[in-house]
């Protein structure tokens, strides 16, 4: 008896926590939803959209291109500037818009990137500066 019971209350418990897990997660759909219609998606909503919304367009892709991972790039060759963070989001939003693929693409697309943060600094009067030119020479 003690057995039945136990297999019924267990039983129990896992759909209990299933909806729970499924209603939680709608209802964050629809929070994100609302977000969107009324513009004002963070970077986290608009990225768990895209990723909710690969399997039906099927859409998967195996490289990203990422303003973050492009700024840790960009700081191993170029000293902090305030304006850096948008020149580079610029810098991906062109190279996304024109990327082909073929070798070493990730990298070869944040270099793109860097490089034409570069230009649309020069082009706004915004001197950066790279590492090597800070570094002193060895003696």
């Amino acid at each position: 008896m003690f057995d039945i019971a136990h297999r019924v209350v267990s039983t129990l418990r896992s759909w209990v926590r299933d909806r729970r897990y499924r209603v939680g997660y709608r209802l964050a759909q629809w929070r994100r939803a609302w977000r969107y219609a009324i513009d004002s998606l963070s970077p986290d909503d608009a990225q768990r959209m895209m990723l909710d919304c690969r399997g039906p367009a099927g859409w998967h892709p195996l490289l990203v291109l990422t303003v973050e991972d492009t700024l840790e790039q960009a700081r191993e060759e170029l000293t902090e500037h305030p304006e850096l963070p948008r020149l580079l989001a610029d810098g991906c939003a062109r190279v996304a818009d024109k990327w082909e693929s073929y070798n070493d693409e990730l990298w070869e697309a944040r270099r793109w990137a860097i490089n034409l943060a570069r230009e649309y600094a020069a082009d706004e009067g915004i001197t950066l500066t790279a590492l090597d030119d800070e570094r002193e020479p060895a003696s």
